[in-house]
């Protein structure tokens, strides 16, 4: 009897072993089926920086992108969601009731801002209450399904000020989320997110996540931000100018530009040629070049006074040396070029002031092959700028061996034969007022964010001496205030520079079109800025002294509008 009672103790023990083993692995079993049910991986997308300028104006910031998917299978009330749907969505309810009829996955809505996504939310649990929802057994746990809201497109981009900035700002591309000109191509790589982050939590029966305790967190890496040296009201008004003068002078684009001489920060890079990033369309991406760096023409006038600090710095020429002009005719090679203001003799800096074709012919032929070559490499020229925006053009001159020719040499002087850019021209101009130094423009002030790299200092090198640099700036303070750019002239502001006037070049012919420019400075005792203007193909007028140099006018007015410049005594 003892015996059977042992038998049956160690029966029993052997059953509630077994017992135990069936209830671990039912409830492993159950616990693996709720984790599948209810536990829900949310990626977080890493956001593309953003673009600010200097007076704090955001023109571009990355955004995160929803979309809401939902099954017509798991509707228990078609008609409730679609009544309830029609208020968040741009649908009515009949093209709601549409999509829920396919019963299969479809998305309801995409391309949402976070705050619409988190309306959906509050929407997915309040059909959940209402009993929207079918309920169905899996793995023996009866669960909901609600709303999808996934994230969708890390690469969403907002330009909230329209075609502010444009084209230097650039756009991103909405299929490959790439940059496609401007800044957000030239920072393509570093404002692009580095690493997406993770939420991992409980859901509830609408599949909304559960933020509790139990939730985990990976935090995305956002690509880094650009702090602009660009002053967002000053860049545009600016843009206001140029556009304004495009419809006066019926040009085909007009640019302009402001940077601080010594420290080569661009303050504004307008053009009239823009487009909203935004809202791109196949006929606002005629826009979608930079011509300010990426256009080479041939310059004009605007040469001369490179060619006379280059005879400064040889010492073959002085600044009162008389040089024969002919009486306004001269033979270059087999051409006959002019002057609109005809003399036998001019010095050396009326040349430059009253803009003399032929004085400066007959001085930049005393330059040899090597020192007008070197030299104008020297400023910059057939050199690229090395701003902060990608495609830039070189340009391009005769080169060494085309300087031997004494009519290469002669029709360089006044701007023919030599092909740069907007910006190059800027940069080289800026030589003059900031003591023969050249510095590299740039548009970027700081850069922000996890592993920004650390701002490299803008480039600068000594092009001519500071006696020769201001020679030069006495020059054409005198071409302002006695020569052919009065319109430059204002009162209380010290202004110098010069105008230029070049016909346009096709099919190797030089037609009745133009380019007209003015590059100088504006100064005050504490600050020093180089201003550029361009006027492409003008037909109403077509002297730069009418048309490029009012726009140098208006920009440095709105210096002072903003306190960037102030009123002083000025000789």
């Amino acid at each position: 009897m003892e015996k059977t009672g042992k038998i049956l103790a160690i029966f029993l023990l052997i059953i509630l072993f077994f017992a135990i083993f069936f209830a671990a692995a039912l409830n492993a079993i159950r616990k693996s089926a709720y984790e599948r049910s209810y536990y829900k991986n949310e990626p977080i997308s890493a956001i593309r920086g953003a673009i600010v300028t200097s007076d704090n104006l955001t023109l571009a910031a990355g955004r995160r992108s929803y979309s809401v998917a939902f099954d017509g299978r798991y509707a228990e009330d078609k008609e409730l969601i679609a009544d309830l749907s029609a208020i968040f969505l741009r649908k009515s309810k009949k093209q709601i009731m549409e999509l829920l009829d396919k019963d299969v996955r479809v998305y309801l809505a995409r391309d949402l801002s976070t705050q619409e996504a988190r309306n959906f939310h509050h929407l997915s649990g309040e059909l959940d209450r209402r009993g929207a929802f079918k309920s169905f057994n899996q793995n023996g746990m009866w669960v909901r399904y609600g709303f999808e809201i996934v994230e969708s497109d890390s690469s969403a981009r907002l330009y909230p000020y329209g075609d502010l900035a444009q084209p230097v700002l650039g756009f991103v591309q909405k299929i490959t989320g790439y940059g496609q000109i401007g800044l957000e191509r030239y920072y393509d790589m570093r404002f692009n997110a580095e690493k997406d982050g993770a939420l991992k939590a409980l859901r509830d029966a609408g599949g909304n996540l559960i933020y509790s305790n139990a939730m985990s967190l990976t935090k995305p890496r956002h690509g880094v931000s650009l702090l602009l040296s660009l002053n967002g009201r000053l860049q545009s008004d600016l843009e206001r100018v140029v556009d304004e003068a495009r419809l006066l002078n019926d040009a085909q684009e007009v640019i302009a530009a402001v940077m601080e001489s010594e420290s080569g920060r661009v303050l504004a890079f307008a053009s009239s040629a823009r487009f909203d990033a935004a809202n791109i369309t196949p006929e606002s991406l005629r826009n979608a070049r930079i011509n300010a760096i990426q256009y080479a023409f041939e310059p004009g006038s605007v040469m001369k006074p490179f060619i006379v600090a280059l005879l400064f710095e040889e010492g073959l020429a002085g600044q009162f040396d008389l040089v024969r002009t002919y009486g306004g005719r001269f033979k270059l090679g087999k051409e006959t070029i002019t002057d609109l203001a005809p003399r036998e003799w001019m010095s050396v800096e009326d040349v430059v002031v009253y803009s003399s074709n032929i004085g400066i012919a007959q001085l930049a032929m005393k330059l040899n092959p090597y020192k007008i070559s070197d030299g104008l490499n020297g400023f910059g020229f057939a050199c690229e700028s090395g701003i902060d925006l990608p495609y830039e053009s070189a340009g391009d001159s005769p080169g060494l061996n085309g300087y031997r020719s004494d009519v290469y040499r002669a029709t360089t002087g006044y701007g023919y034969g030599i092909r740069t850019t907007f910006i190059q021209l800027l940069k080289a101009y800026n030589v003059f007022n900031n003591g023969g130094v050249s510095v590299t423009p740039r548009l970027i002030d700081a850069v922000f964010g996890e592993n920004a790299p650390a701002m490299e200092n803008a480039e600068s090198v000594r092009v001519i001496s500071l006696n020769t640099s201001q020679r030069m700036l006495q020059i054409l303070r005198k071409t302002v205030v006695k020569g052919n750019a009065k319109q430059a002239l204002i009162d209380g502001i010290f202004t110098a520079g010069k105008t230029g006037t070049a016909h346009i070049a096709r099919g190797g012919v030089y037609l009745n079109d133009y380019h007209n420019s003015f590059f100088g400075f504006a100064n005050d005792d504490m600050n020093r800025y180089a201003i550029g203007a361009l006027v492409i193909d003008p037909k109403n007028r077509h002297y730069a002294s009418q048309t490029a140099a009012p726009i140098f006018r208006d920009t440095v007015l709105l210096l002072k509008k903003y306190d960037l410049i102030k009123s002083a005594a000025v000789n």
